[in-house]
């Protein structure tokens, strides 16, 4: 009596099936459901892929296999070795998470979702189960998480901090896209990336805000805080982001100037009171500043004495020989 040869998952969790068997009889039925494909595969490499539906075994519905079988005489008499693979063709969902850095190097910590499916069966029989012994659902799913992560962290490695908390949608769909450039080879395509969750550290929080407000990003990293950020933001720049800073600081830039300036004027007291000259005249002091002496005029300036005499009394300039001034009859 001919065996009948199925994959019953009931959960449709599972993404393929090995048949238990490797040894086959013509005759058997083959019964395929509904999202499922079934391959042949002997030595190594994949073969006939069967659709869903009931079949016969018999040379005419396995034609490439038939082919190899041919070279073995009498094939068509005895049961005959072969591997049969199940594969289904529905869509799997996985989730992912883990660190990786960003263009600048600021660590990121991210979480999401994914959906992918085979697309092409000989190509999966092949790699996946002949290539790696990937035979279990278990072994396969720790050989895409893997591979995933491996290609996830590359592609993120290539985007700016900015981008990447911005442009999730963006992100997730060039890495799709760059994911499905290494899948391909497996028979695997993702059908979607979706970040549920970006995040860095506070440091690289505050440099992202700043870099909001229109701080050239190139100069972030060498502000040590906040406040020295706020003071070199462009003027005028993103709106009143720059201005508002630049008022949380000006209470303090006040305070500190009104500290200083008291200081300043005791300090400059104390020079003027110190620092004073002696006329040569008449021993009265007066500022360094000063070109004459303010109780007898006599000249502060030795370029101007000899040549220049004034009155001690109204101050008139006179002759150096003059002995009495001629505008009020001093005498000198």
């Amino acid at each position: 009596m001919p065996d009948i040869i199925e994959w019953q998952d009931e959960t449709g969790s599972q993404i393929l099936w090995r048949h238990p068997k490797d040894r086959l009889s013509w005759g058997d039925y083959l019964t395929v459901r509904q999202n499922q494909v079934a391959v042949f595969m002997k030595d190594g490499k994949a073969f006939d892929v069967i659709t869903p539906g009931s079949h016969l075994l018999k040379t005419d519905n396995i034609p490439l296999l038939t082919t190899v079988l041919s070279r073995i005489v009498g094939y068509e008499k005895d049961p005959f070795h072969a591997e049969l693979i199940f594969i289904a063709t529905s869509d799997f969902r996985g989730k992912f998470g883990g660190r990786s850095q960003t263009q600048e190097l600021a660590p990121i910590t991210y979480f999401g979702d994914y959906i992918y499916k085979v697309v092409d069966f000989q190509k999966f029989a092949f790699e996946i189960v002949s290539n790696r012994g990937n035979f279990t659902q278990e072994a396969f799913e720790e050989f895409f998480r893997t591979f995933f992560q491996q290609q996830l962290i590359a592609k993120l490695s290539q985007f700016s901090i900015v981008n990447l908390m911005q442009e999730s949608i963006q992100t997730a769909a060039k890495t799709q896209e760059a994911v499905n450039k290494e899948l391909i080879q497996f028979g695997i395509k993702l059908k979607k990336v979706n970040f549920a969750s970006v995040d860095t550290t506070p440091e690289y929080r505050d440099r992202l805000f700043w870099m909001r407000s229109g701080v050239d990003a190139s100069k972030l990293a060498t502000y040590s805080g906040m406040k020295d950020v706020a003071a070199n933001l462009p003027a005028g720049g993103a709106g009143g982001g720059a201005l508002g800073m630049t008022a949380f600081l000006m209470p303090e830039m006040m305070r500190q100037a009104e500290k200083a300036q008291p200081a300043a004027q005791s300090l400059g007291k104390t020079i003027e009171e110190v620092v004073m000259v002696d006329c040569n005249q008449c021993d009265a002091k007066f500022s360094p500043a000063a070109k004459f002496c303010s109780s007898c005029g006599d000249p502060t300036d030795d370029e101007l004495k000899g040549t220049t005499k004034f009155c001690t009394n109204c101050g008139a300039k006179l002759d150096p020989s003059a002995k009495f001034c001629v505008m009020c009859g001093t005498k000198l």
